[in-house]
C-alpha cells in the first residue's frame, strides 16, 4: 500500500469515526462530551459553545469526504495542510488545557495520541507531496 493510499484511509477514519462521532456527541450531548475530560458541570451557555465545536467538526468531515473521491492530491493538499495547522494549534490548546487541569485521564491521553499521530502522518504526507514523492 502506498503512503498516499494509507493517508486517505486515515483521513476517512478521522472524518467518520473521530470528527463525525465527536461532532455528534458535541451537538447531541455537550455535557457528556465535557464529562469525558472533567467532573465539573458547565452552565448552559458554555455547553452551547460546545455544540458550536460539533458544528465545526461536521464541516471538517464534509470537506474531507467531498475532496477524497476526486483522488487528486492537488485538491487534497490544501485540506491536509489546513488540518496539520489545526493539529499544531490543537497541541497548543491541549497544553493549555493541561495547565488548567493537569490530569492524565483516558480521554486526555486518547486526544493527545490522536492529535500527535495525525500531525506526524500529515507532516510526512505534506513533505512528500511537496517533494513530488506521492
Amino acid at each position: 500500500m502506498t503512503y498516499n493510499k494509507l493517508m486517505r484511509y486515515v483521513l476517512v477514519f478521522e472524518a467518520v469515526a473521530l470528527n463525525f462521532g465527536t461532532g455528534l456527541l458535541c451537538l447531541a450531548a455537550p455535557a457528556m462530551f465535557v464529562a469525558q475530560f472533567a467532573t465539573e458541570t458547565l452552565p448552559a451557555v458554555p455547553l452551547e459553545l460546545i455544540r458550536w465545536y460539533g458544528v465545526l467538526l461536521w464541516v471538517l468531515t464534509f470537506v474531507v469526504l467531498r475532496i477524497l473521491p476526486y483522488n487528486d492530491n492537488r485538491m487534497l493538499s490544501p485540506a491536509v495542510e489546513a488540518l496539520l495547522f489545526g493539529d499544531l494549534v490543537h497541541l497548543v490548546a491541549i497544553y493549555l488545557f493541561y495547565l488548567a487541569r493537569p490530569v492524565w485521564n483516558f480521554s486526555f491521553i486518547i486526544m493527545l495520541f490522536f492529535t500527535l499521530t495525525l500531525a506526524i502522518l500529515r507532516s510526512v504526507w505534506v513533505y512528500r507531496y511537496h517533494k513530488g514523492q506521492l
